[in-house]
Order: C-alpha cells, then sequence, then structure tokens
C-alpha cells in the first residue's frame, strides 16, 4: 500500500500534488531507466559500483527493495534496500535535485526506517563526509555516527 504525502516548495504547499512513496520487489527496464536518472543527476551514479540492471533485480529477488517517491507516474525520488537479518542497509537515497529539501527525501526514509522497525532490524546507512544535507536528515531521524570505523571496498575481486 502506497503512503501519500505532501511536499513543500517554501512557503508553498503542494498538498494538491497526489505524491507517494511505493515499495517495489520486481525492476522493469523503465523503472531501472528513471532510478539510474536519478542517481546519475544526484552524482551517485557510478560505473564502479555495478548497479546493472541484472544485479539489482538479483538483490530485489533476495529480499531487497527499492523505494519510490512518486508523482503521477514521475519518480521523483528513491531508495534501495537490502539487509543480512539484523540490519537494514540504505543504499543509493537519492532525490531530484529540483525537487530536494521538500521532504521528499524525509519521506522515503521514513518509510525505510517503517520497514526497519516491522522487521526489527537496525537501520544503517553510508553518506560522503562533505554530504552536509543528508548527514542532517540523517541525524534529526536519528541516525548518528559509527565511531572508530572507515569504509573500505574492493571494487573488482
Amino acid at each position: 500500500m502506497p503512503r501519500y504525502f505532501a511536499f513543500s516548495n517554501g512557503d508553498r504547499n503542494f498538498s494538491d500534488v497526489e505524491a507517494k512513496v511505493i515499495r517495489c520487489q520486481k525492476l522493469t527496464q523503465a523503472v531501472f531507466e528513471r532510478i539510474t536518472h536519478i542517481w546519475h543527476e544526484t552524482g551517485i551514479g557510478n560505473p564502479d559500483r555495478a548497479d546493472s540492471f541484472a544485479a539489482i533485480q538479483d538483490n530485489l529477488d533476495h529480499g531487497g527493495l527499492l523505494l519510490l517517491a512518486e508523482i503521477g507516474d514521475d519518480v521523483i525520488g528513491t531508495i534501495w534496500l537490502s539487509h543480512d537479518f539484523r540490519r537494514l542497509y540504505i543504499h543509493h537515497m537519492a532525490v531530484l535535485p529540483a525537487l530536494q529539501n521538500r521532504g521528499v527525501g524525509k519521506s522515503l526514509l521514513q518509510e525505510a526506517l517503517a520497514i526497519a522497525k516491522d522487521l526489527g532490524y537496525q537501520a544503517k546507512l553510508e553518506v560522503h563526509k562533505d554530504n552536509a544535507a543528508a548527514r542532517h536528515l540523517y541525524q534529526n531521524l536519528g541516525f548518528e555516527d559509527l565511531e572508530g570505523y572507515i569504509t573500505m571496498i574492493i571494487r573488482r575481486v
């Protein structure tokens, strides 16, 4: 069942716009193109991440989930979720730049946290150290720095 929300543009409230967050477990080419467009527009799209259609669908087939913020048929934001039966991992949270800072990201993240709560999981994410706006949102929703840890990766094993 989608959750509907109103988002704001400064002092103007778009309560007449039907916006919703939906859960997506089956990837279509159209959805893939929409979410990768958002990832590229926001700078998180990176070929080194190997975010192919097949990789995303494989993740969805094994318990992953996409959250999509939509207005009509337009996808305006997304989060990709996965888990290890202890933690819900929040990946690739992004909102189209023209619609950022209007509550869309908060609505997506609140839905992700509701899923984590329903499953009894912790919620974990990574954020770039220079992304002050995202860090502010995450901290306002209860996230805190995981002291003593750094992120390490091998992209091509």
